[in-house]
C-alpha cells in the first residue's frame, strides 16, 4: 500500500487580498520524484514554503509524514535547498567542509560530534559535487556556482527522506549538473528518497523526474509523465508536439 509522505487537501494561500494558491489537493508518495513546474508567479516557491511551515495557509490542510502541519517537528527528515540564500553571511568564518558538516548535526545527540563515518560521508559528497579541492576554503572566498554546490551538499549529506530543491542547478556547470542528477537518481532509486524539485525547465525535467506537478496558482496537471503524454487536456494546453518533448518517455 502506498505511503504518503505529503498530503495536501484544499490548500489556499493569500497574500493580503491577492490569491497565491487556489484549492490544491494532491499526494506525494514515498519514493516519488516530482518535478514542480510552472510559469513565473505561479506559486511554486509559495507551495514549498507552505510545505516547510514558513507560510500559513488561509484554508485547507496538510500532513507531512502523517503528522498535521504546523505540529510537524521531525525536520531532520527533510533536506531543503532554497532558491536564494537571503540569510547567508559571506563573512561567516567557516570552511566548505564545516558548512557541509552542519547538515549532519541535526541527527546528533549531545555532545554533537562527527565520527569517522561522518567524515567519510562528507568527503564522498564533496567529491560527487566536484568541490573536494576547495574543502578547506572559506565560504566567503567562493564563486556563486561553488557556493551553490556547497549548499546542495549540506542539504543532501544527512540523507533526508524528503528532499525539496528550489531551482538547484541554476548556477551549476554542465558536468556538475549531470553529477547532481546522477546523485538524485541514486538517492531516489536506491535509498527511496522522496524528491520535490522546483524548476523552470519543463523541457528537461522529464528526463529525471517520475511525476509532473504543473502549477499556475491551481493544479493544471499532476501525474506521471506517461499519463501526461496521453492526456488530451494537456495536448490542448501545450500542443501535441510540445507535449511529447516534455514527456521524454516516448
Amino acid at each position: 500500500m502506498p505511503v504518503n509522505i505529503l498530503s495536501v487537501r484544499n490548500l489556499c494561500i493569500n497574500y493580503n487580498s491577492l490569491e497565491a494558491l487556489n484549492v490544491l489537493s494532491f499526494d506525494v508518495e514515498k519514493a516519488d520524484y516530482v518535478g514542480l513546474v510552472g510559469p513565473n508567479g505561479s506559486g511554486k516557491t509559495t507551495l514549498v514554503k507552505a510545505i516547510l511551515g514558513l507560510v500559513r495557509p488561509s484554508g485547507g490542510a496538510m500532513t507531512l509524514f502523517g503528522q498535521p502541519m504546523p505540529e510537524f517537528r521531525d525536520w531532520y527528515k527533510v533536506g531543503y535547498l532554497p532558491q536564494k540564500m537571503h540569510s547567508f553571511n559571506p563573512h561567516f568564518p567557516s570552511t566548505v567542509r564545516e558548512v557541509v558538516a552542519l547538515g549532519l548535526i541535526s541527527r546528533k545527540k549531545f555532545p554533537r560530534r562527527l565520527d569517522k563515518s561522518d567524515e567519510t560521508a562528507i568527503t564522498r559528497m564533496l567529491e560527487m559535487l566536484n568541490i573536494a579541492h576547495i574543502a578547506n576554503k572559506l565560504i566567503g572566498e567562493l564563486s556563486g556556482g561553488q557556493l551553490q554546490k556547497v549548499f546542495i551538499a549540506r542539504a543532501l549529506i544527512n540523507e533526508p527522506e524528503l528532499i525539496i530543491l528550489d531551482e538547484p542547478t541554476t548556477a551549476l556547470d554542465p558536468e556538475t549538473r549531470e553529477n547532481f542528477f546522477s546523485l538524485m537518481r541514486e538517492l531516489n532509486l536506491k535509498q527511496r528518497a522522496t524528491i520535490i524539485l522546483v524548476t523552470h525547465d519543463i523541457g528537461t525535467i522529464g528526463e529525471h523526474a517520475s511525476k509532473l506537478l504543473y502549477l499556475d496558482k491551481k493544479i493544471i496537471f499532476y501525474g506521471s509523465f506517461d499519463e501526461f503524454c496521453v492526456s488530451d487536456s494537456m495536448s490542448k494546453y501545450f500542443g501535441r508536439s510540445s507535449q511529447h518533448i516534455i514527456c521524454h518517455k516516448h
